[in-house]
């Protein structure tokens, strides 16, 4: 076998086993598939419900001959969404690739028994430029869906094709008919002090008929520093619960794990802080769930990932070679006169399940008043 570098990214062999290669050693962690799973849909834009399909209006009790009242299924709304494009090509530098010429030249040379050895040096040498061009969209849904889950909402703008952040055009708007809830001082501060934890508990007792139980809270590290660390009844009226951790208290040393057991014991939803950023397209590391919000969840699974087939996979660019991943995303690599690109496309959009039976606590307002 003879290999050259247009071969080694046109053979669907090659290209295969170094996805596969990534796929296994991927050490980025996806942050979206927390909440979402991949389900294909057919068409870019299809029905999206919005609507309780857990809870069931009781029926009627008729006399036994009696005829049957007519009803109409109930949804509490319905909308449409729309798959997102997403896509990128990224410039491969020339010295990576002279880089990679040598280890093609070093496999050319090497006898058959040693091409394996050979082949396997190329894999490892370009998977990371595979691994960052399958991140870039799920990179890019981390934080679509940490907007989501956190806001109810989430908005990207083509920065591109703009002069300025004000006039940068709306790619990608969703709007989420959560259940928001915005606390005032009065609800919180009682005789000087903060009962957050007991407002907390006495509005999801007050909800549950309508909203039913939640099993996790999400929030920021500074959220759960702020709100519940800062509650002064978080030290004075739960010590009982952290038995032999009662130290890890007055040294301020709480973790997520030791605060759940404190809420999981008054019954509240377990606490899930979220400390996690990506880099966004200049390089900076930003946070992707925001401050000052919780938002309660009824389970992990709060939704699906919905993707659809590129147009490239029914119309492939001539002389292209397309490779499948996950959620049909396509990579492929090509070359011009101003150097080579690795390119993934993909059609993705995320559709979360009954959003209006999620709570988010909106903190903004309460979080400007002095701890007691």
């Amino acid at each position: 076998m003879f290999l050259t570098i247009e071969t080694l990214f046109s053979d669907a062999g090659i290209v295969s086993a170094i996805i596969q290669r990534v796929n296994q050693t991927r050490k980025d962690a996806i942050y979206w598939q927390q909440y979402l799973t991949f389900r294909q849909v057919t068409t870019r834009v299809f029905k999206d419900y919005i609507g309780q399909i857990s809870g069931v209006m009781a029926g009627s009790i008729n006399s036994r001959f009696g005829e049957k009242p007519i009803r109409e299924r109930r949804n509490i709304g319905s909308g449409y969404g729309e798959i997102a494009y997403l896509g990128d090509a990224y410039q491969m530098s020339i010295d990576r690739l002279s880089e990679l010429q040598d280890l093609i030249d070093k496999f050319n040379q090497a006898k058959a028994a040693d091409q394996a050895t050979a082949m396997n040096e190329i894999v490892n040498f370009i998977q990371d430029d595979f691994r960052q061009t399958m991140l870039a969209a799920h990179k890019r849904m981390d934080i679509v869906v940490a907007s989501l889950i956190m806001t109810g909402s989430a908005l990207v703008k083509n920065k591109d094709a703009a002069k300025s952040e004000q006039n940068a055009p709306d790619l990608l708007e969703i709007e989420l008919p959560f259940n928001f809830i915005t606390p005032a001082a009065s609800d919180v501060v009682v005789d000087g002090k903060n009962k957050f934890i007991s407002y907390l508990r006495e509005r999801l007792n007050a909800i549950a008929p309508d909203y039913g139980r939640y099993q996790k809270m999400v929030m920021t590290r500074a959220t759960f520093n702020k709100n519940i660390l800062g509650s002064s009844e978080f030290g004075d009226s739960y010590k009982m619960i952290l038995g032999s951790n009662e130290m890890n208290l007055s040294t301020g040393l709480i973790s997520s794990a030791l605060a759940s057991q404190v809420f999981t014991g008054i019954g509240l939803p377990a606490i899930d802080i979220k400390e996690d950023y990506v880099k966004d397209q200049t390089g900076k590391n930003v946070q992707i769930y925001a401050d000052n919000r919780i938002s309660l969840l009824p389970q992990d699974q709060i939704g699906y990932m919905r993707h659809h087939t590129p147009y490239e996979a029914t119309d492939p660019v001539q002389g292209r070679t397309y490779t499948k991943a996950d959620g049909q995303m396509l990579i492929s690599n090509y070359r011009d006169k101003n150097g080579r690109y690795m390119e993934y496309t993909a059609e993705w959009i995320p559709q979360i399940s009954n959003p209006n039976l999620i709570t988010n606590f909106d903190l903004s307002t309460i979080n400007n008043i002095p701890q007691g």
